[in-house]
């Protein structure tokens, strides 16, 4: 089904047969860690559980994905469910007179509605590797909701994490700060964003700070709504005052995150770095966009930047 934006709720569905599962498998794995929003049968077990499978799936492969990628094979050829899978994709192609369905062959077997003239890739000469980066091509840049990544090696750099205990309370802070987020008001985020992507960082860990003057000219704010609009945000762990800076002039905010949910076992590294930590995922993820496309991540809390491995999909 579609979300509440109207975007299907999958970037692509998969379509296979039992014998080439290994392979498959290592194909979703790959779109999985590059932030894309797979149907995979194994990830939908609970999701599967008690539904009716016909009418489910029908559904699942003629509506709930941008592209289907039909695995074609003489066992795919041969099994009752991957045809309905099929008819299902071949309908929604039907009607929407557009690409849909992507082939990947094991084999010349002939499928029934899939035409000689239609562009295929051979999986005999692809590794699962190779086709996912393909697959992430096919669907371009987009904007993902509500992602982090899994690995998010870009930030650690970031923040000169090397151990491997750091990053995994790291990871943990970053968690943390992104359900903080989640939990705002777009307006709230958005004056979050702001102070914490453009602040002068001469101060971190400790924390961001910027002149009142100056975001009330930057974003349109009155002083007074910025003040009270960040002391709403104290049960979420933000803590700010109001000082005076002989580099910044009177009236500087001043700001620092707290992550409230940190647990004992967190070492003192990601405790003390919580506000830097928030910032450097903030200037990340907005990078070099013009304030309108910054605006769009951020409201999509898309931090796809802080990888590697999903950030080139924006480049």
């Amino acid at each position: 089904m579609a979300n509440e934006q109207g975007k299907p709720d999958y970037d692509v569905c998969l379509s296979f047969a039992g014998k080439q599962r290994e392979y498959v498998e290592q194909v979703a794995a790959k779109l999985k860690s590059a932030g894309i929003r797979v149907f995979y049968d194994d990830y939908e077990k609970v999701a599967l559980w008690g539904k009716d499978l016909y009418e489910h799936l029908d559904y699942v492969y003629g509506s709930s994905a941008q592209y289907c990628i039909l695995f074609t094979s003489k066992e795919y050829a041969d099994k009752v469910w991957t045809n309905h899978e099929r008819r299902s994709a071949q309908a929604r192609a039907l009607m929407a007179h557009s690409e849909y369905v992507l082939p990947v062959r094991f084999d010349d077997t002939e499928i029934p509605g899939i035409r000689h003239t239609i562009g295929y890739l051979d999986a005999k000469a692809l590794s699962p590797e190779s086709l996912a980066q393909m697959v992430t091509q096919k669907l371009g840049p987009r904007v993902r909701r509500n992602f982090l990544p899994p690995g998010p090696d870009l930030l650690f750099e970031a923040l000169e994490i090397i151990d491997d205990g750091d990053r995994e309370d790291a990871l943990a802070v970053a968690r943390d700060f992104m359900g903080v987020l989640q939990r705002m008001t777009s307006e709230e985020r958005k004056l979050v964003a702001y102070l914490f992507g453009n602040s002068c960082p001469t101060d971190l860990p400790e924390n961001v700070h910027q002149n009142l003057d100056l975001i009330r000219r930057t974003i349109g704010w009155a002083p007074q709504q910025v003040i009270d609009t960040m002391q709403g945000l104290r049960s979420l762990g933000f803590f700010s005052e109001i000082r005076a800076d002989e580099d910044h002039g009177e009236n500087v905010l001043v700001c620092q995150w707290n992550d409230m949910t940190i647990g004992s076992g967190v070492t003192d590294f990601a405790m003390e770095n919580s506000t830097r930590l928030a910032a450097e995922m903030i200037q990340l993820a907005i990078g070099h966009f013009c304030e309108g496309c910054a605006d769009k991540f951020i409201e999509a809390l898309d931090f796809s930047r802080l990888s590697s491995v999903t950030s080139e999909n924006h480049e």
